[in-house]
């Protein structure tokens, strides 16, 4: 337990900062000492053991499996006869954060609504409209972290699906978390309050966009999480801003170039790492997507090294959603090679109309089939945040013409 747990403390709670490590290991010191009597903490002691597991091997373990049973036991049989304890929520953000890794969005969903309800019956939020007393146990700034992180997987689970997020009465975000050496979390609440901006519900119009994504692009994530974290959301904005059919400046286009490719050497640096974040296999997937949608000499450059990370990650990882995500990606490409050819072709007659001499043969058509397309909107409900691409326009819709966005001026 104690190596797990360190393992843990080295790679995940840096980024998701919410537990007193002295506070953590005294407890388990004291846990298997007499009287042996299970309490709401075991479902932490099981949680922060099955994420440790998690990024430990490759292979989940039948020990994975059953400390991961026993936490959710322990979470679903307590009983609440009033406010929930700081043990409570801290439990369900462990919870929710292993099923963010390695369960499926739905389920993800469903957990970061109950933590967000807890969190509000708690009182633990200080703007929470709950007549309950703020549990005064709890160090205030581990409380702004896990209100913080709570409000982070809520919002980005319920985006990714296309559902509803938990808001409160008075929807105040936390305050930021106090900075501490060697702890980064403050870097992944810090985009916050420009996620939340980004609800589907509010509009957007060209002048926001363009702040939302230069202010995340200024931003400062030093770690590969954080760096993924920052580039899954300037993902989100680009595809706000296509959707919209606006424009970004040859400056912006750069500066998101860049951070995409660092953050594919992070998520292949993870995938060595035995890091299996959530964003490893997405933020790629959805490099992809964006760099053909941009279309220009120096995004399509980019493309080799975006589809040999998605590889990476396929073939480390190798699961039915991953091999999909992969063969996606692949179609996607070769969709618009496919597009490209065709061009080339109706250059290619219009010289040999006026040189007939120098026949330029035409390449062969290529249509994609019915079940190809069903297989890709199939794939829409199982890959997170998929479903806020319109393949049909994306497949169908020519890509380059005279407005083209995100195309950030002449390359």
């Amino acid at each position: 337990m104690k190596s797990l747990a360190q393992v843990y403390f080295d790679k995940v709670d840096p980024c998701y900062g919410f537990i007193d490590h002295r506070h953590f290991f005294e407890r388990l010191d004291r846990r298997w000492k007499p009287p042996l009597t299970p309490s709401i903490y075991d479902s932490i002691l099981g949680g922060v053991a099955a994420i440790g597991c998690l990024f430990s091997q490759r292979n989940a373990t039948i020990t994975e499996l059953h400390l991961v049973r026993s936490a959710r036991s322990s979470l679903e049989n307590q009983h609440l006869s009033g406010p929930p304890s700081v043990d409570l929520l801290t439990g369900w953000t462990l919870r929710l954060i292993y099923l963010r890794m390695t369960d499926s969005p739905h389920s993800t969903w469903m957990a970061s609504c109950t933590l967000m309800h807890l969190i509000e019956a708690s009182g633990l939020h200080p703007e929470s409209p709950s007549d309950l007393v703020p549990n005064a146990q709890c160090d205030p700034d581990l409380g702004r972290r896990l209100v913080g992180l709570a409000h982070h997987l809520n919002a980005w689970t319920s985006f990714d699906l296309g559902l509803s997020r938990v808001s409160f009465q008075k929807n105040d975000l936390p305050l930021p978390p106090s900075p501490k050496p060697g702890d980064y979390t403050a870097e992944v609440l810090g985009l916050l309050p420009v996620s939340v901006s980004l609800d589907p519900g509010r509009s957007k119009d060209e002048t926001d966009l363009t702040s939302a994504l230069s202010k995340t692009l200024d931003g400062t994530h030093t770690q590969p999480p954080s760096v993924l974290a920052q580039c899954n959301l300037v993902l989100c904005i680009l595809r706000r801003i296509h959707a919209q059919n606006l424009d970004i400046s040859s400056d912006l286009a750069e500066q998101v170039l860049a951070l995409l490719k660092k953050g594919l050497g992070c998520a292949r640096g993870m995938v060595m790492d035995c890091s299996p974040w959530h964003h490893v296999a997405n933020v790629p997937f959805h490099i992809i997507c964006v760099l053909l949608v941009m279309d220009t000499r120096s995004s399509l450059a980019t493309l080799p090294e975006a589809m040999q990370t998605l590889s990476t990650v396929a073939s480390t990882y190798d699961t039915e959603t991953t091999r999909n995500a992969y063969s996606a990606a692949c179609l996607l490409v070769l969709l618009h090679q496919q597009r490209r050819e065709h061009d080339i072709a109706i250059f290619a007659e219009s010289l040999n109309v006026h040189h007939p001499e120098r026949q330029i043969a035409s390449p062969p058509e290529f249509n994609p089939s019915a079940e190809d397309y069903s297989w890709l909107g199939a794939l829409v409900a199982d890959l997170p945040g998929l479903a806020r691409v319109d393949l049909d326009e994306f497949l169908n819709a020519d890509m380059v013409n005279d407005s083209s966005p995100l195309l950030g001026g002449p390359d």
